[in-house]
């Protein structure tokens, strides 16, 4: 089964994101950019097998600490396990797509659009 990794402040996002991947895909959630760091941290020792990677990382822009930008360059520039794994950027503020991409993000969307979160989700992911 394909993997999620969600990252988001906000425990609404994180519940919302969740219920409406949760059928189709293993999800596994961070509340922070450092906990999400973490995740992938551990992960080359937790998961040996290459199927279980992350497939997608989904993360809000604007978190304290570690934001989406850093998360997306640091996944793209040092985590070599899922440098190739597309980040999608939540973000209510307006970034352009190039500003997006200058990070590694494959797609920046608006949290208000969660229609079209879950729509790129499955662009990226074919179920």
């Amino acid at each position: 089964m394909r993997r999620i990794l969600i990252v988001d402040d906000n425990p609404l996002i994180l519940a919302m994101l969740t219920d409406a991947f949760a059928g189709d895909y293993q999800i596994v959630t961070a509340d922070s950019g450092e906990e999400a760091m973490q995740i992938l941290k551990e992960l080359p020792a937790a998961h040996k097998e290459p199927g279980e990677n992350f497939d997608l990382i989904i993360t809000d822009l604007n978190m304290p600490g570690i934001s989406g930008y850093d998360l997306a360059r640091i996944v793209k520039t040092r985590n070599m396990r899922n440098r190739f794994t597309p980040v999608i950027l939540l973000t209510s503020a307006e970034v352009t797509k190039e500003e997006a991409r200058k990070y590694g993000c494959a797609a920046c969307l608006s949290k208000s659009d969660m229609q079209r979160v879950i729509a790129t989700t499955h662009i990226l992911l074919p179920r």
